[in-house]
């Protein structure tokens, strides 16, 4: 976990003595009340927005600009060496730097409609290879991240552990079978984020109620050229001469 930034203790606190409750905090600094609650227990990063949106609006208190300029001094600096990821390999930088941001603003979008991603590539072993890299990245920020794959069956204790965790990660949804199918139904209906990967976009799956589900809840993020929508995830249908 990382060490809490003593500017949002401290903050609550200068708060409670001014009589404002967290969710007044909260409306001052235009922020979901539990993303106060979470930077205060070193869950979440501080992001560069919401520090210039306390810089401002509190720049006549002299404790808090210096609470600011101390973690921009010291804590930003051990927060960065602390959080600094692996290389991506083979993923174009821009996508890689779409994953960071993801992965910086989760917070956020956790509470604020439980958006996730689509990742869609032609290149099955990359798409493997960023499903980890992301549960890695989450993990060294203390977010338990489910990783399950499309195609095989679910345990009930994997199934427990998908529901509950702060995101799923589901891989090769073009290979989708009914237990993570219901899985991905359960995860909507509880508004959490999801985070998929797939050879094929979001709008030829087969299953119209998940097609809608991830469309409307996921980010596309394509690397690399898709397979053709034309062609079935599980390889060319034969012939009605060879099926006979």
């Amino acid at each position: 976990m990382q060490r809490p930034p003593r500017l949002i203790s401290e903050l609550l606190a200068l708060a409670d003595a001014w009589g404002w409750n967290v969710e007044d905090l909260a409306r001052e600094l235009r922020v979901h009340r539990t993303t106060l609650l979470h930077q205060r227990a070193g869950r979440h990063a501080l992001q560069t927005a919401m520090l210039s949106r306390i810089a401002k609006r509190f720049r006549n208190e002299r404790i808090v600009r210096d609470l600011v300029w101390h973690y921009l001094a010291v804590e930003y600096e051990e927060r960065a060496e602390g959080d600094a990821l692996a290389e991506l390999p083979r993923v174009p930088e821009r996508t890689a730097t779409m994953l960071r941001a993801y992965l910086d603003r989760f917070g956020e979008e956790s509470v604020h409609g439980a958006r996730g991603l689509y990742l869609l590539s032609a290149d099955a072993t990359l798409l493997g290879v960023t499903l980890r890299w992301l549960q890695s990245a989450f993990k060294q920020r203390r977010i338990n991240a489910a990783l399950l794959r499309a195609d095989r069956p679910v345990s009930a204790s994997e199934a427990r552990f998908a529901l509950a965790a702060p995101v799923l990660l589901l891989e090769r949804v073009d290979f989708l079978r009914d237990a993570a199918a219901d899985l991905l139904r359960r995860r909507a209906d509880l508004v959490r984020p999801i985070v998929v990967s797939s050879m094929q976009p979001p709008d030829v799956l087969s299953d119209a109620y998940i097609r809608r589900i991830l469309t409307s809840t996921t980010r596309l993020i394509e690397f690399g050229t898709p397979l053709a929508p034309s062609t079935p995830p599980h390889g060319p249908v034969p012939a009605a001469s060879e099926q006979s």
